[in-house]
């Protein structure tokens, strides 16, 4: 790691780590927000979609409810498909003062409480953009739009899934103690056994601790930059994981080919699909394997999406009305001046072991990093070599952490 982006880790300040019963508080704020009236939520710093959350309508009103995947079908185009690896996902130099672009489409379940009382369902599709800090000293933006949404399989779309919605547009807050900016994400650890020892921190509770692991690499990955040796590493850790089973082949929404990494929850197939030259997250993908369970026709598609692009930017776009993130304890205020310029320091190999990050992200990104040094990461194809390197320039997702797990109520 190049002194600069250590001292962003280490001039960090010491939290505690991000525990259940603060995620529940934050998921119970989005419920609060929700019946302010329908629009595309966000939870914190993604979207509920990036959480695993399904958007569910009661009688006009936005509700959000864990873990109900949805999906679209594929809308590839020529162009996406036929660009190489190293054109959509290049290694990028980000420096302290700059944003990391996003840009995915998603598609996932929701569930509408009708007037008489009975629930319908259909997919629920949008358009992202995530400017996340690099640094994490400054609130990102999230932007999201409407696109077509498609019927439940086996369904009809419902009249109420018609309906135009304006919009969205939130800050990110900058929370200590979710923190998953690049600075944050490039030191941690480089080494497959250690990254996976961090999916099993949380407490599982009642739920299989080797699906909760699952989750967790992918809250890690979701619309979220890492440098190459993290990547590597998150990749093998993944694959380690009881119940995963790899495909190669397997295609985004975007229509793009990768190598999936899968394992069966409530019926439904959830896989994670990797550039295979890059190990970039490409998209993810819910095949039902159980009608009954996820209430699908085997074989059908109810979670598709693709993670289009990243990119690094100097700074935000100006836009007026947008929404506040309430999710820290003290929200900060978006700043308005120009973010400061960035440091152009030679990239210097490491000789010291790399200090970790202190907390974990928000969806829920494993607790505190291990005390221990990692081999830092650079931004080159080899994974082995110097820490992380200070990015350069100009890619994204939202895809849910937890799939359809819990029963939509109405």
């Amino acid at each position: 790691m190049d002194d600069e982006f250590k001292d962003f880790v280490d001039g960090r300040p010491a939290v505690p780590p991000y525990r259940p019963e603060a995620r529940a508080q934050a998921r119970e704020r989005l419920l609060r927000e929700a019946h302010r009236g329908f629009r595309l939520p966000r939870l914190g710093w993604q979207a509920v979609a990036a959480f695993g959350v399904t958007v569910t309508l009661v009688g006009g009103v936005a509700v959000a409810l864990a873990g109900q995947g949805g999906g679209p079908e594929g809308t590839s185009t020529a162009g996406t498909v036929n660009r190489t690896a190293a054109q959509y996902f290049p290694e990028l130099h980000p420096k302290p003062g700059q944003f990391i672009l996003i840009e995915s489409d998603t598609m996932y379940g929701a569930t509408a409480g009708r007037a008489d009382g009975e629930p319908t369902r259909h997919l629920y599709r949008t358009h992202r953009k995530i400017y996340q800090s690099v640094d994490g000293r400054a609130p990102g933006l999230l932007l999201i739009d409407g696109l077509e949404p498609k019927p439940w399989p086996g369904e009809e779309l419902p009249a109420d899934a018609r309906r135009a919605e304006p919009p969205f547009r939130s800050w990110v807050a900058s929370c200590p103690g979710r923190r998953d900016d690049y600075s944050y994400l490039s030191a941690l650890p480089a080494d497959p056994k250690r990254m996976r020892e961090r999916f099993y921190q949380d407490d599982p509770g009642d739920r299989n601790a080797d699906e909760m692991a699952f989750d967790a690499a992918g809250e890690l990955v979701r619309e979220t930059y890492l440098p190459k040796a993290q990547r590597e590493a998150v990749f093998e850790a993944i694959k380690a994981i009881p119940g995963v089973e790899e495909a190669q082949g397997v295609q985004d929404s975007a229509g793009r080919s990768g190598v999936a990494l899968g394992r069966p929850m409530s019926g439904t197939l959830h896989q994670l699909i990797f550039d295979p030259e890059t190990r970039t997250l490409l998209g993810e993908r819910g095949t039902v394997l159980d009608a009954k369970a996820a209430g699908a026709p085997v074989g059908s598609l109810v979670a598709h999406t693709a993670e289009l692009s990243v990119t690094v930017v100097d700074k935000l776009p100006e836009l007026s009305d947008v929404d506040g993130d309430g999710s820290c304890v003290q929200e900060p205020v978006p700043a308005e001046s120009t973010p400061p310029p960035a440091v152009t320091a030679t990239p210097q190999p490491d000789d010291g072991p790399v200090d970790e990050p202190s907390e974990a992200r928000r969806r829920v990104l494993p607790d505190e990093p291990v005390d221990e040094p990692s081999t830092a990461a650079t931004m080159t194809p080899q994974p082995d070599d110097g820490p992380v390197d200070e990015p350069s320039e100009a890619h994204s997702t939202q895809v849910p952490a937890g799939w359809p797990t819990d029963s939509p109520s109405g």
